[in-house]
């Protein structure tokens, strides 16, 4: 296998399990880690977009990682409050 495909399986793996953390929305903490694992999942595709010089996977993935992001600002403080109590 090459590396390209191993890049691209673990970015489909990673994609997928942050989707599930996120849709199970089991706890903030969970969905957190969900969110972090969305943003290494991003980079993965933006890697593999710039190896393949496609354009479009890198834009997508620049948007998906920035609203990542955002998920993450917006579920971290819930989670912080979750671990205190």
């Amino acid at each position: 296998m090459d590396e390209l495909m191993i890049l691209r399986t673990f970015a489909a793996v990673t994609t997928v399990l942050a989707a599930s953390l996120v849709a199970a929305n089991l706890n903030a903490r969970v969905t957190v880690a969900g969110f972090f694992i969305f943003i290494v999942a991003s980079i993965a595709w933006m890697v593999d977009g710039w190896l393949e010089t496609k354009a479009s996977l890198v834009i997508q993935n620049v948007i998906l990682l920035v609203i990542n992001v955002i998920g993450v600002w917006r579920w971290l403080p819930k989670a912080e409050k979750e671990a205190k109590s």
